[in-house]
This record gives structure tokens, C-alpha cells and sequence, in this order.
């Protein structure tokens, strides 16, 4: 009989707090304990300091997925079936999948890769949950976007807050640190305001907090 694999969840209340970069230092502490950890996907348009931070993990080729709109590299689950190591890194927990791919969702990816005993390190935003999608959109006056199901973060075995002062957050992406120009400027006149970071931080302070008291219940 398999053993389950264990799910840890890196959460922020948005992008650019630290969340991948974390989810990576972790790792080499691990794979420096004697774990056999891999990179499954890491976002490629992450940081300088994210990216360089994952140089000598192994990772994993991607896969590409010839679909009705074109062809995408997306995570290899197969590859990482076959490869099996004993934790793997996929960040972006909410991504949908191109079509072609096995599974409509990365989340679902996760679950196959639990369901065969490997241990998972994800990513998630606080506006990625399904409770609170909705509610963000609206504050935001946004469409909501891509989402997982409240169950998984809840029955995660853990769960850790990455947080950062939001003030910080606006000088990182202003000085050009997390996305490209065009991008930053789009952000910060829609999402990056400190009214708006800050009802976000609030939110997932909260749903981390609720969490410890919800019955798991996995799908």
C-alpha cells in the first residue's frame, strides 16, 4: 500500500512576497539533509534573485503541449511519476493546464503525485482560494481568476504564511524587481495600492488562522 504524500503550502497574500523564494531556500536545506528533491516548475518569469536561488536543485525537463491554441511547456507529470524523488517543487498550485495536458489543473497534478507517495512544495495566493476569490474580485474590481478548492488548502499537512509589510512589496515591484515594466505598471495601478495589499494580507492572516480548526476532508 502507497503512503500518502505530504502537501506543504507556501501562502502570501500576493505575489511577490516571497513565496517561491522560500519554497526553493527550503529545499536546498533539505536536499542538503539527504532528501532526494527536484524542481518540478518553478514560473520562469520569477525574479533574478528567485531564479538564481534555484541553480544546483535538480529539475525537471517540462513537458510540451500541443493544444488548440498553440504549444505550451507545462509541468512533465509523467516525468515526474517516472523520476519519483522524494519531495518535489511545482509552484503556481492554482495554474490551469493547456489544453491537451492530462489534467484540467495543476492542483490536480498535485493530487496524483500525493495519491503516489511523493511529498509536494506548491505555491499559493491568498485570491487563489475559492472562499475568498470571489470577495477579492469584487474589492478589486477584477475579474476573478484562477482558484483552488478550499478542501485542499485546508487538508494541506502544512501550511506556511509568507508575509512581507506591504510597503516593502510596492517598493520591490517599483524598483523593477519582480516583473517586467509594462507588467509593473498594470499592477500597481489595479492591484498594488496599500489599501488594497493591506485588505489582502488580512484575508489570508485570517484564513491561515480559520484553517487550524476546519475538519479535512479530502476530495
Amino acid at each position: 500500500m502507497v503512503i500518502r504524500g505530504k502537501l506543504k503550502i507556501y501562502f502570501g497574500y500576493s505575489s511577490g512576497v516571497g513565496k517561491t523564494y522560500t519554497m526553493l531556500k527550503d529545499a536546498h536545506q533539505e536536499s542538503r539533509r539527504g532528501f532526494d528533491i527536484v524542481i518540478g516548475y518553478i514560473n520562469p518569469d520569477s525574479g533574478p534573485e528567485t531564479l538564481e536561488m534555484a541553480e544546483g536543485l535538480e529539475t525537471l525537463p517540462l513537458k510540451l503541449v500541443v493544444g488548440r491554441r498553440g504549444a505550451f511547456a507545462e509541468f512533465n507529470l509523467d516525468g515526474a511519476l517516472r523520476r519519483r524523488p522524494q519531495i518535489i517543487l511545482v509552484d503556481e498550485m492554482a495554474h490551469t493546464n493547456a489544453s491537451g495536458a492530462k489534467h484540467e489543473k495543476r492542483f490536480q497534478d498535485i493530487e496524483e503525485l500525493l495519491a503516489a507517495g511523493i511529498d509536494v512544495y506548491t505555491t499559493v495566493n491568498a485570491e487563489e482560494i475559492e472562499s475568498l476569490n470571489q470577495a477579492v474580485a469584487a474589492a478589486l474590481r477584477v475579474p476573478g481568476g484562477e482558484r483552488i478548492p478550499d478542501f485542499i488548502f485546508d487538508c494541506a499537512e502544512r501550511v506556511e504564511l509568507i508575509d512581507l509589510e506591504p510597503e516593502e512589496l510596492i517598493r520591490r515591484y517599483r524598483e523593477g524587481k519582480l516583473l517586467k515594466k509594462a507588467d509593473q505598471e498594470e499592477l500597481l495601478g489595479r492591484k498594488l495600492r496599500k489599501k488594497n495589499l493591506d485588505m489582502l494580507r488580512e484575508l489570508s492572516l485570517k484564513k491561515t488562522t480559520e484553517r487550524i480548526n476546519q475538519v479535512c476532508n479530502w476530495g
